[in-house]
């Protein structure tokens, strides 16, 4: 079993500046793999590692974003393929999937495809299903649960909003991974140092047999501006129960009780 899993690469926290050109000032802030990313490697790993299978990470980003993909490397992961190209700055959801997709395809013997269900940055949740629209293969989103993986059929619970939903798919198929499916496993400093100077192969849009018009739309930022900062918060005085009384009848005047 071949499983490829998406990694995005994304600000450790959303506190970002705008700068006076409307461009996002990320300076001082840790970039991280994407959280439902996370479970996304650490689910093929575990499946990979009961099949005798293989994992391969995939990442589009800039240079810096090898951090996450050596991250990934020293969790447990077999390989990992960067894609970067000048023509990619502004791609959106949609074209980033058909670049992935060029990029599942070009490595031919891929069974299963893992991604977290939204990144933490734009949180569109477009990725995944996208990408597997354009391999034309079945999709399982929202995965909580995978109870049966094999060559040819996997089985997993969906989390719906008020229910879960248990789904056979056969191979091969997307996945996308809500939080909880499992408990993502820390890589040992052993490991790190390891992958630490491993070098990452990169694949551009020539590499790929594609073109920055074969992409779509770009995505292109007309304004950028903050929220408003939020009121200062209110104090209560008094004993707990004086306190507990007043903070009721907030609520309720607030109608939020």
């Amino acid at each position: 079993m071949h499983a490829v899993v998406c990694v995005k690469q994304v600000p450790e926290q959303n506190s970002v500046k705008i700068n006076s050109d409307t461009t996002i000032d990320a300076s001082g802030i840790t970039p991280i793999i994407n959280l439902f990313d996370e479970y996304a490697i650490e689910e093929a790993l575990q499946w990979a590692e009961k099949n005798d299978g293989k994992v391969t990470v995939i990442s589009l980003g800039p240079d810096d974003a090898t951090d996450s993909l050596k991250k990934a490397l020293a969790m447990g992961a077999n390989e990992a393929i960067l894609i970067n190209d000048d023509s990619l700055g502004q791609v959106g959801a949609q074209g980033a999937a058909k670049v992935v997709a060029a990029a599942i395809q070009k490595l031919g013997d891929v069974n299963i495809v893992f991604c977290g269900k939204q990144s933490t940055d734009d949180e569109t949740g477009q990725f995944g299903p996208a990408l597997a629209r354009f391999l034309g293969w079945p999709q399982l989103t929202y995965v909580f649960k995978v109870h049966e993986l094999t060559d040819s059929q996997i089985v997993v619970d969906r989390a719906l909003e008020d229910t879960l939903e248990t789904v056979e798919a056969s191979l091969p198929v997307v996945i996308t991974a809500v939080k909880d499916l499992n408990e993502p496993r820390y890589p040992s400093l052993l490991k790190i140092r390891k992958v630490s100077k491993q070098p990452i192969p990169t694949w551009t849009l020539s590499d790929l047999g594609l073109s920055a018009d074969s992409l779509g739309g770009t995505i292109n930022i007309a304004k950028r501006t903050p929220p408003p900062p939020r009121p200062s918060g209110e104090i209560l005085s008094g004993d707990v129960q004086t306190q507990v009384k007043e903070l009721v009848q907030k609520l309720i005047e607030s109608q939020i009780l």
